[in-house]
């Protein structure tokens, strides 16, 4: 910014010093009319750092991430396609399933085992419980389920009393609409949910700020194998946040965008180790989302 300022001023000593010369005078209105279009053509001008964006669509993106301005769009679907999205699925299979009955919750306040496992097995497979062969499936290790939980009970769709867990009238009257519902879980997901929930790093901004360019990111460079450092780098041009252990990419692409079934994710081992994780777009990310 203390650049940006300085390039400011230096263009507006420039520009009085020559209509000065040409004879013109120059007052206050008129340094104030030409500072306005200076800052609108610096607004509105593609920046290589943002990826041919200019600062207005970045801001768009940053602070109203899908709103109406934004240059990605969240698509409003019919039912059918809603279900081949992994995390809607097993977002609906609770509500649907607190539709039927309460459920009872662990004495550590976790869903019962049975329907992990069964809303498990809806989602994407999860490397650890994958290769571990794990037959207990906890919440806390099936992520995708968690986060199915955690984005119902921040709706203030779900409510626990006396351990049991179950619908709350809010929630009733979401699942009469399920289209509607599926397209606010999405959106929620994505803007409502704290990634940060699901790692020990208290840092709140990384992956959650820009989400939107991220998406956006995910369909310009994810026809590719591209690397989480690689996305990681463009983010940070955007977003000035320290990394930590490669949190953005765990939160974003190996998390959330898995989840949602947008990326598929490789381990790349025709280079030396230690071998990292790749990730590439898949169909479901041009039929949730529209670019414009």
């Amino acid at each position: 910014m203390t650049n940006l300022m300085q390039d400011i001023q230096r263009q507006i000593q420039e520009w009085i010093f020559a209509e000065e010369k040409a004879g013109k005078s120059v007052d206050t209105n008129r340094i104030n009319e030409y500072l306005e279009e200076m800052m609108h053509k610096h607004n509105s001008s593609p920046r290589a750092e943002f990826n041919g964006l200019s600062p207005e669509q970045m801001r768009e993106m940053l602070y109203d991430p899908f709103g109406p301005n934004c240059l990605v769009q969240l698509n409003h679907l019919p039912e059918e396609q809603y279900m081949q999205i992994p995390l809607v699925k097993q977002t609906l299979f609770l509500m649907q399933t607190l539709n039927e009955k309460e459920l009872k919750m662990t004495k550590n306040g976790w869903l019962p085992l049975k329907f992990v496992d069964e809303s498990y097995h809806l989602g994407r497979p999860i490397y650890i419980i994958e290769t571990l062969f794990m037959k207990r499936i906890n919440e806390y290790d099936a992520t995708s389920v968690w986060m199915s939980h955690l984005t119902l009970d921040f709706l203030g769709w779900i409510k626990l009393r006396k351990g049991m867990l179950s619908l709350t009238a809010k929630g009733k009257k979401a699942l009469s609409d399920v289209d509607a519902a599926a397209n606010e879980i999405i959106r929620f997901s994505l803007v409502g949910i704290g990634l940060h929930n699901f790692d020990g790093n208290e840092d709140d901004r990384i992956g959650n700020l820009g989400i939107a360019y991220s998406v956006w990111m995910l369909n310009k460079f994810g026809s590719e194998w591209r690397t989480g450092r690689f996305y990681q780098e463009h983010y940070q041009k955007v977003v000035n946040i320290p990394e930590h252990f490669n949190i953005y990419a765990a939160r974003v692409f190996d998390r959330l965008f898995y989840w949602l079934g947008i990326v598929d994710i490789r381990l790349n081992r025709e280079v030396p180790p230690p071998f990292e994780e790749e990730y590439k777009k898949t169909d479901l990310l041009s039929i949730i989302f529209s670019f414009t």
